[in-house]
């Protein structure tokens, strides 16, 4: 219920994509994480953004190509991914080996990251959230990985509809600049053809005072 609201009100100057972490975070009591989604392109997952924001300087947190091997098992297996337990039993992950980005600590503290949850629309990975450790003792079982994956794919389905309107208020802004710049052109040649006329008339009749 608090993921469906936070999720549904977001504070005040906070972004979808942050409020998003922000709703994830809070439903497992995690300080915090970062959360990445596929390029337009497809051709890689970047960070977009992070909760507390501000907290994590995303400049210095790799890209992911479609191809790496923690991309592909989150878009085929859509787990999600318990990264203490990874590290204990690798087996039970097929041996996923772990790219740099889930090793690095959040913001000053000495939380490290533990949760890795896709998110999915329509079958496809738009993206995935890396969580922070929750305080201890934190041992989800089957029912917090259940509830982990459906708040996955609720805020995929939200993250879409945020680009898809994002993009529409763009659209819409493009379409008033143009009907804007056809007014102005339209003036502008009207202004151009007086000045034209002026200056013939002006040429034809310099030496006639009336």
């Amino acid at each position: 219920l608090r993921f469906v609201q936070t999720l549904s009100g977001p504070l005040e100057g906070v972004d979808a994509r942050e409020n998003a972490v922000r709703a994830m975070a809070q439903a497992v009591n995690s300080p915090g994480g970062v959360l990445y989604l596929r390029t337009d392109d497809g051709e890689a997952y970047r960070p977009a953004a992070s909760w507390p924001a501000g907290a994590l300087d995303l400049r210095r947190r790799e890209s992911l190509e479609p191809n790496d091997e923690l991309v592909a098992f989150l878009r085929d297996r859509q787990w999600v991914i318990d990264l203490t337990e990874l590290r204990a039993t690798p087996d039970l992950y097929g041996n996923l080996t772990l790219p740099a980005i889930v090793d690095e600590t959040l913001g000053n503290g000495p939380e490290r990251d533990r949760l890795i949850v896709p998110l999915t629309h329509v079958d496809a990975l738009i993206g995935f959230v890396v969580l922070a450790a929750p305080p201890d003792p934190f041992t989800p079982n089957y029912e917090d990985r259940d509830l982990l994956k459906m708040m996955g794919r609720h805020v995929a389905v939200h993250l879409a509809q945020y680009e898809s309107d994002h993009r529409l208020a763009e659209s819409r802004q493009f379409e008033t600049y143009h009907r804007l710049t056809a007014f102005v052109m339209h003036d502008l040649r009207n202004l151009a053809a007086q000045l034209a006329l002026i200056v013939s008339n002006a040429e034809r009749h310099k030496r006639d005072p009336e």
